[in-house]
Formats: structure tokens, sequence, C-alpha cells
């Protein structure tokens, strides 16, 4: 079981982007999320933001946790000033059914 969350933006503030790495990261470790994606992208087809983060967690609900925690909360206002861009939470394959059934997505 695995749950998931991506940060997929742009960069608005370059003079400020190096803050927030420094400041999420003992966040994550806190609530045991693993950076496993920290890259620019480059769109093969279509549209899409510059950059993306993944955190992954051990379940869709420690997910949902770490990215709706006071601590996360506290970065929003910064976060807006620096990125633009989503955040989404999504579960693991082998929870995606049981996610579905739960109505989160309706």
């Amino acid at each position: 079981m695995s749950g998931f969350v991506i940060h997929h933006y742009n960069i608005i503030d370059r003079s400020r982007v190096d803050e927030l790495g420094p400041l999420t990261l003992p966040i994550a470790e806190k609530y045991g999320a693993d950076v496993i994606v920290a890259s620019p992208v480059k769109a093969l087809t279509g549209k899409t933001y510059s950059h993306m983060v993944i955190y992954q967690l051990e379940s869709f609900e420690a997910a949902l946790s770490f990215l709706h925690s006071p601590e996360m909360k506290g970065l929003e206002e910064m976060r807006n000033q620096i990125i633009e861009g989503f955040a989404a939470v999504v579960p693991g394959h082998t929870e995606t059914a049981d996610v579905v059934k739960s109505g989160y997505f309706d």
C-alpha cells in the first residue's frame, strides 16, 4: 500500500524557490514521506508545468494527513508566492479501488 502527494508547478519567484526544500523536508520526515521525484519536467505530449515533486507515504490516508497537516498548511501562503500549480493526493495501485469506492473522487 502506498499513497502519493504530487506537486506539479511553475516557479514564479526563482529568487526564493530554494527556501521551500529546507522548510518542507523536516515535515516530510515527521510524516514518513519519502521524496521519490524532485525534478524539472519536459512534456513529450500536451502541456505541463515546469517542475514536479512526488512524495511517497505508507498509505493514501498517510498522504492526505501529510498534505493537510498543520505544518504544510503553515507553508501555504509562502509556497503560493513562490510557485503556482497544483497538489494532488493519489493512492497506490493496490488502494485505488477502495479509494474510488469511498467516493473520494466524486
